[in-house]
């Protein structure tokens, strides 16, 4: 992979954290229940595992 892909990658992460924040504290304000902002978290540290393991699986000695 190169430099450049691997820096696309890298945005997806950066704009999920971002999300992670922004997120509950907007859209999901509204709702009461805790699963809402819980349910967001949750998918988005799967793809950012998912994210990783794509970046690191290029990676040689």
């Amino acid at each position: 992979m190169d430099r450049t892909a691997t820096r696309r990658w890298l945005i997806v992460p950066l704009v999920l954290i971002l999300l992670s924040f922004v997120l509950p504290y907007t859209l999901l304000s509204d709702v009461d229940a805790w699963y809402g902002s819980f349910l967001f978290w949750t998918l988005a540290t799967a793809v950012v595992i998912g994210v990783n393991a794509v970046i690191s699986s290029r990676w040689e000695d």
